[in-house]
């Protein structure tokens, strides 16, 4: 079949795949099938997933209609027994025009949620919400027909399978796509601003996630793009029961415990979810975002100057595991525990130790000094000097780089106030940075990033503390004042 062929085959599929209904009390179709048909009503269709209340068949017999350079697969999703949901995959296809042609001929135009590299079409229809994407780089187009008649335009929008919400992560969150602009959404009132976001709050927000009760849902905004939401719930008790519902919605998490607090990240190419305990104080934080706007917002932030390794805020976290210790010292261990301590000076608050065997090397990595500074009591950072092997800093800078980058993946970059170069990796809990400035030598820093909030948190208290003390009079008479009353001197 030709590819002129193919495309009117396309177009064919479009007028043909679903039956619509004039009357709209009547309940649409797809190729015949009534949505909310039950599936033991369709002794053909033949199983092959199910996750939860959702199984997902084929029909052996479905005909592709779109000749052999454009495959086509069907599936069709029950809930609970009943179809609600059917996507079409179509492979090999070139050319998006007719068909996306014959769908507004159908539906009318449709609300177009396109990115760079995907064309995202949306028809929402009394009952039903149909979506045609097609992605540049694989080839492919994917048509989706979602039935919820319970559910309200936007809820279909963001709703996925789970299935999909477990290859792919969440696409959105509440009704509200990532990417969404702000001007199209009612009802958002500004809560505070922070670095390239700005957090709002909506009116008439649903406090209950289940039944658990929130003390705060957040909304963030980027050059008035929708990128990010965060949860608060305020009982610590409720991390488990959030965790096991995590669990069974997006699968096994990445645990990576943390001296103040205990976290949970579900990552994937396009999103990321982290549920947060906070282990000294209490509360649950949960962060929902999309890793693509978060990434031009973190870059924006740091390009900036921000410190991004003692954010409390959204980050997008290295990938692996973090290092919990440093040569057999714990993150936030007591002095008692550092073998062969040897006191050396305090700074601003902060305790700094050697060790008596300490090696000056990591791996083949010379080295001329390691500290260990220490927060009440608790180890919260480790710096180490590298030492320069020959007259080639840029070399040297390159090796520690790449060991660095074998082991904990790619690093987020950006230049230092001195006009050096700064490497991080991030997880919730702790950081790694490696600095090189424009004058001196390599450095590596772990840091415990929990301690260190902690730590910014209560420097903060003490100095509010203080100025809610103070009482603020006019100054007296000064019989030395150089100055008359009169204002003459």
């Amino acid at each position: 079949m030709g590819k002129r062929a193919a495309l009117t085959c396309l177009a064919v599929l479009a007028w043909t795949a679903v039956a619509l209904a004039a009357s709209p009390a009547k309940v649409p179709e797809f190729r015949g099938i009534p949505f909310g048909t039950r599936l033991t009503a369709l002794p053909e269709m033949e199983p092959v997933a199910r996750y939860g209340d959702v199984t997902f068949t084929r029909r052996p017999e479905e005909k592709p209609l779109l000749g052999d350079q454009c495959r086509t697969d069907v599936r069709y999703a029950f809930s609970r027994g009943a179809l609600f949901f059917v996507r079409m995959t179509l492979v090999g296809c070139e050319g998006q025009t007719d068909l996306v042609r014959a769908y507004i001929t159908k539906y009318g135009r449709p609300a177009n949620a396109s990115a760079p590299g995907t064309l995202r079409l949306i028809w929402r229809l009394p009952s039903l919400t149909v979506s045609l994407s097609h992605f540049a780089r694989e080839g492919t187009t994917e048509v989706d027909y979602v039935y919820l008649p319970d559910l309200s335009h936007d809820d279909r929008e963001v709703w996925q399978s789970p299935e999909a919400i477990r290859a792919e992560g969440p696409i959105g969150f509440r009704g509200l796509r990532f990417g969404r602009d702000i001007a199209t959404i009612p009802g958002m009132a500004l809560a505070y601003r922070e670095g390239a976001a700005a957090y709002y709050r909506r009116r008439n927000d649903r406090m209950e996630l289940g039944e658990i009760h929130l003390s705060d849902v957040l909304y963030g905004f980027a050059r008035g793009r929708f990128f990010a939401a965060v949860m608060v719930a305020p009982e610590t008790s409720d991390f488990e029961p959030l965790r096991q519902a995590y669990v069974a919605k997006y699968g096994p998490p990445r645990a990576v415990p943390a001296t103040l607090e205990e976290d949970l990240i579900w990552s994937w190419p396009k999103a990321q979810i982290t549920l947060s305990r906070d282990a000294a104080d209490g509360g649950i934080t949960t962060r929902y975002a999309d890793s693509a706007l978060l990434a031009e917002v973190v870059h924006s932030e740091t390009a900036a100057g921000a410190p991004p390794v003692i954010s409390g805020g959204l980050r997008l976290f290295s990938r692996g595991d973090p290092p919990r210790s440093f040569r057999g010292a714990t993150f936030g261990s007591a002095v008692s525990a550092l073998p062969g301590a040897e006191y050396l000076f305090t700074h601003r608050g902060r305790k700094y130790y050697r060790r008596a065997d300490e090696r000056l090397t990591l791996g083949d990595i010379p080295l001329t000094k390691v500290l260990y500074a220490y927060n009440g009591d608790r180890l919260a950072s480790v710096a180490l000097t590298v030492a320069s092997r020959g007259t080639d800093p840029e070399k040297d800078f390159e090796r520690v780089l790449s060991a660095y980058t074998t082991k904990y993946g790619p690093a987020t970059a950006k230049a230092s106030e001195d006009g050096g170069r700064l490497f991080l990796w991030t997880w919730p809990g702790l950081s790694i940075a490696l600095c090189s400035p424009k004058v001196g030598p390599l450095e590596i820093h772990y840091l415990d990033t929990s301690l260190l909030r902690r730590r910014e948190a209560d420097l903060a208290s003490q100095a509010l503390g203080v100025l809610e003390h103070k009482t603020f009079e006019a100054p007296k008479d000064n019989p030395s004042r150089i100055e008359r009353a009169n204002g003459e001197e």
